[in-house]
């Protein structure tokens, strides 16, 4: 409904303070820290703190010059690197939890999130103590299982040579070399033989399978380099045992690797037991998390400040109407402050206010533009809008029923964040609109009544029947020219498309009549009656064409020659005016073209009840056997959940469209950047008292 007043913050607090003091700002969610600029170096005598003890407000004429930026990077750093820690430690906890974990979010004690009301562990260092030793379990954890794996694959490689009696480890005597390698599959053993006969060196088949030949050569130490030449061509492979830590034979060192791996299996286990008792303080954990994250939170706004020797500078914007709580917290504080009117030059962000259906919108204005400060907030006239094209686009009542349960039900079960929340709460809203225009274009599931009526029920034997004798669920008949006219889109759509034009129609001379206001109440009035008026001059004549066609030509020529004659009206040569007027009348095929957008309405909406229908019948083609009722339910369930989640998409789409191009832009001033305040975490867990005023709560967008 309106863009809320911003004030100019600007707080100068001892060095040792800041951090309490952002902590402060931070649990009042309505303060947005900027980024203080900077001036010149601070001189060596300091002599600008003197000057801003007074106020707040001397320090932008007095010390800006001698401000350098907060350095907190090794605590920022330090800060990560603990929340890593705990981010990592609670999967682990979740994976090994017995309990499943309450929807509801759990409250939090106040002032700095409780360090010491941890219920389970009891303190802020008993939760830690639960994620170091989660971290250090899983540590052990994964080196036992990497040793587990390089033990298993050991065991693996030891098959081949369980019939190779030697110990593997020995790879020569005084005189001789002991290789121990692998051929390719299908090499002969007389082949190696042959090969290796100028060295004259021994060789043994140990084991041969499709993978390869497996032997054993022995040879004079002097012979080294023959044997490696002949055994190259051939694809010897050496294996060397005794660098893998194979020790004694196969057969020893399989079953040492066999009782080793017993031994970590148990520790593993061990460990397991141990994290699953662990797993118990995961909401001590979790509420470690909000603490160290807030914690991490705060520094980062904290290098936003601008700090001297032994001071610091806050700057920041503040709603209006939280100012008195904000004034109430900084005068506990000992620090110096002043809230004033945006200077001249600087950009406020931009909060919208709005009654409590229309805030759930406010994320839908966010996603093309937010308002430039100071300008209309277009978020509630929209949003009854949005509420009724959203419900011709995807009129039915039974899509409508599961979107009022989802948007409102849901929320409250699983306690979601206020911005989740309010995206759901629209679906929500426009689900009533769908159950509205549902029952009057006759949407109910499609035509799920009259389908389950003649094809599971034998009550009639046509869907004309069905309809003639049960009309409730056909949509509503309307008397056009003496004439009884249904206005179910699927059996009269060039009803349905005069519908959709009407409705867009409306949309259009709505915002061109949000544009005519605020002109006038800029004290532009002859623009608005000369830029808006004309053409609503014009249209009123189009209209009466069709009723006093006399009176219609007089009234649409008399918009035209206001159009031709004030279009130009800045240009001091009459004839460049006149060319200007003309071409200010050719708008009139903008406008055209937006109202045939709103044919989209039309598509959408028998697009979603054709699908609705074709799955009705598919569904009841096996009659009233056993096996009809089981495939009816499964396509029912299927379909109309699959129809459900391609239309809601394409209304979401859509509505948001002609709000975007057809409606915003007859008036709508963008450029907004959005009110952000420094929050702290509740990733897990809720402050049980925030210092929120409930008539006036911010929510960063």
């Amino acid at each position: 409904m309106s863009v809320s007043v911003m004030k100019k913050l600007t707080v100068l607090t001892p060095a040792e303070d800041a951090d309490a003091l952002v902590r402060k700002l931070m649990r009042l969610r309505c303060v947005e820290i900027r980024t203080t600029p900077l001036g010149g170096e601070v001189p060596p005598d300091s002599e600008a703190e003197d000057s801003v003890a007074d106020g707040a407000t001397a320090v932008g004429d007095a010390a800006q010059a001698y401000l350098r930026r907060n350095d907190c990077d090794t605590a920022r750093v330090a800060a990560e690197g603990r929340v890593k820690d705990v981010s990592d430690a609670i999967p682990i906890l979740d994976s090994h939890a017995t309990k499943a974990k309450p929807m509801r979010r759990p409250t939090a004690g106040s002032e700095d999130r409780g360090k010491d009301n941890y219920p389970l562990t009891g303190s802020y260092e008993g939760a830690w103590d639960v994620v170091r030793e989660t971290l250090r379990l899983q540590s052990e954890i994964d080196g036992d299982r990497a040793e587990d794996t390089r033990l298993r694959n050991q065991m693996a490689s030891l098959e081949p040579w369980m019939e190779y009696d030697a110990p593997l480890d020995v790879e020569s005597t005084d005189t001789c070399l002991i290789w121990l390698g692998s051929l390719p599959a299908g090499t002969l053993l007389s082949a190696v033989d042959d090969a290796l006969r100028p060295a004259h060196a021994g060789v043994g088949e140990v084991f041969r399978d499709k993978s390869g030949l497996y032997v054993s050569l022995i040879f004079l130490k002097e012979d080294e380099d023959t044997v490696n030449r002949a055994l190259n061509p051939l694809g010897f492979l050496r294996i060397n045992f005794a660098a893998a830590g194979v020790h004694g034979t196969a057969r020893e060192a399989r079953q040492q690797a066999a009782k080793r791996r017993g031994i970590l299996e148990n520790r593993i286990a061990a460990r397991y037991v141990r994290l699953r008792e662990l797993s118990a303080f995961v909401p001590d954990v979790e509420r470690l998390y909000d603490v160290e994250m807030t914690t991490l939170l705060a520094l980062r706004e904290e290098q936003k400040l601008a700090t001297t020797t032994v001071c610091c500078l806050l700057e920041g914007w503040v709603p209006a109407q939280r100012e008195t709580q904000v004034a109430a917290t900084l005068d506990k504080l000992d620090c110096a402050y002043d809230m004033q009117e945006p200077p001249a030059g600087e950009e406020p962000p931009v909060l919208l206010k709005n009654n409590g259906y229309a805030t759930n919108f406010e994320w839908v204005v966010g996603m093309y533009s937010y308002p430039k400060y100071g300008t209309y907030d277009p978020t509630f006239i929209m949003s009854i809008f949005y509420f009724v094209i959203f419900g011709l686009m995807f009129a039915d009542v039974g899509y409508g029923a599961l979107l009022v349960l989802a948007g409102f039900l849901g929320p409250k079960l699983l306690h979601m964040k206020q911005g989740m929340k309010r995206s759901l709460n629209m679906f929500g809203y426009c689900g009533i609109s769908c159950m509205i225009l549902g029952f009057v274009f006759g949407g109910w599931f499609g035509d799920m009544p009259y389908a389950l009526m003649v094809n599971m029920m034998g009550l009639y034997d046509s869907m004309e029947a069905a309809k003639e004798a049960v009309p409730l669920f056909n949509g509503l008949i309307v008397t056009l020219g003496g004439s009884p006219v249904s206005l179910n889109p699927l059996e009269e759509p060039m009803v349905f498309l005069v519908i959709s034009l009407i409705m867009g129609a409306i949309h259009l001379l709505a915002g061109m009549a949000v544009k005519f206001v605020l002109l006038c109440k800029e004290g532009k009035v002859f623009d608005a009656i000369f830029d808006i008026g004309s053409w609503w001059v014009l249209f009123a004549g189009i209209g009466l064409i069709f009723v006093v066609p006399l009176a219609g030509y007089i009234t649409l020529g008399v918009g035209a020659l206001m159009i031709v004659a004030t279009a130009g009206r800045d240009k001091k040569n009459p004839i460049l005016r006149f060319l200007m007027g003309l071409k200010g009348l050719y708008d009139i095929v903008s406008y055209a073209s937006d109202l045939l957008s709103y044919c989209r309405i039309l598509a959408l909406g028998l697009a979603a009840g054709v699908i609705a229908q074709v799955v009705n019948l598919i569904a009841t083609m096996g009659g009233p056997t056993v096996g009809g009722f089981l495939v009816m339910v499964l396509v029912l369930l299927f379909g109309h959940m699959l129809n459900m989640a391609i239309n809601l998409l394409g209304a979401f789409v859509h509505t948001s469209r002609l709000q975007y191009l057809e409606f915003f832009n007859k008036f709508f001033v963008d450029g907004g950047e959005p009110f952000q305040p420094a929050l702290p975490s509740e990733k897990y867990t809720v402050e049980e008292t925030p210092l929120e005023d409930s008539d006036s709560t911010v929510t960063p967008s």
